[in-house]
């Protein structure tokens, strides 16, 4: 008794596990062996002796599961964290699918867009294609405003601190059509 003393309940079952072959008496053997883990290890060798085709192609059940699956993780919401990291080529491709200026992903991704001044209508629309969730895209708004390092390596004058300003503001700066720029602020 003392041999297996030492043996904890998962060492038996791996060691089960390993040694098992349906019909050899080895449950039999870990039974007389281990008493005090006899359902463990009749639950173990009924999972172990389950047989299944590799071969059998899968149910319409099984495939609408791995469907919903799929779609799931196709669906995952980008985190705060992730929005932080994510390069300049996420927050512009985004604001392309939406027809706006590169800028104004320029200054998303920099955190330059004051939260207040766009409109839940439009927040809804940037959320969507950066694909995350409107609270962390405004989570990620709500961050303190950063420079880009780029563009002040590049400036032949001094960086000032970015500071941040409303989005008519930088749409009006890059030039966004007045029509355009009605219709994506007051679109609700």
């Amino acid at each position: 008794m003392t041999e297996h003393s030492t043996h904890t309940r998962e060492d038996i079952l791996n060691e089960f596990a390993m040694d098992f072959e349906p019909g050899a008496g080895v449950l039999q053997r870990y039974l007389s062996r281990y008493p005090e883990y006899s359902l463990q290890l009749v639950d173990l060798a009924r999972e172990l002796s389950r047989e299944f085709d590799d071969d059998t192609p899968l149910s319409t059940d099984d495939l609408a599961a791995v469907d919903a699956g799929m779609s799931r993780l196709q669906k995952a919401w980008i985190s705060l964290q992730a929005l932080q990291a994510a390069p300049a080529k996420t927050f512009t491709d985004a604001v392309k699918k939406l027809g706006l200026p590169i800028q104004v992903g320029l200054a998303l991704r920099e955190r330059r867009i004051e939260a207040s001044t766009v409109s839940s209508r439009a927040l809804a629309k940037l959320a969507q294609a950066l694909d995350a969730p409107v609270d962390v895209l405004l989570a990620h708004m709500a961050l303190p405003p950063q420079k880009s390092q780029l563009r002040a390596s590049k400036s032949s004058t001094k960086p000032v601190a970015a500071e941040k300003v409303s989005l008519e503001r930088i749409l009006r700066e890059a030039g966004y059509d007045e029509d355009a720029l009605s219709k994506f602020l007051n679109d609700e």
